[in-house]
């Protein structure tokens, strides 16, 4: 019995240190490394919502150490170019911000990677009005500079 006394409350002592470590700990933002999207030919397709939407193709490379905000979020509205982004946020698996432009006023964007092969996002204008969305897919490895 004395054994097992001790098991439970070293079990206890552990439960209690782990959680509060997670209370005390600070947030670690992410580095570049960790961000889960993979290297390479990505096609890029990116619909403007409204009468007179349409759709554009773009492809790109991304090398490894490619910085997340300048690869994959750079949506910008229709009509609009003076935005300055602005409460910027980052996971391994998204990117979330404010856009304040000129006009339309403030949007809020998010790329959300489902894998690192793939990501969906959109431009939301406040109120809850998609402006633009996107998706994006990796379709190869990038073979020279030129890509």
């Amino acid at each position: 019995m004395p054994f097992a006394h001790f098991l439970a409350r070293l079990g206890r002592a552990l439960c209690v240190t782990l959680l509060l470590s997670s209370f005390i700990a600070p947030h670690v933002h992410a580095d570049a490394g960790d961000f889960q999207a993979m290297p390479g030919l990505w096609k890029v397709v990116t619909r403007t919502i409204g009468p007179a939407g349409r759709e554009t193709v773009a492809w790109h490379c991304v090398d490894e150490d490619a910085d997340p905000w300048q690869s994959f979020a750079t949506l910008s509205p229709p009509g609009s170019s003076s935005c300055e982004r602005a409460d910027a946020h980052r996971s391994r698996t998204s990117l979330t911000w404010d856009l304040r432009c000129a006009a339309p006023g403030v949007l809020h964007g998010r790329i959300a990677f489902d894998s690192p092969e793939h990501y969906e996002g959109a431009l939301v204008v406040d109120g809850g009005r998609p402006s633009l969305q996107v998706e994006g897919r990796r379709y190869a490895a990038c073979t020279s500079p030129n890509d």
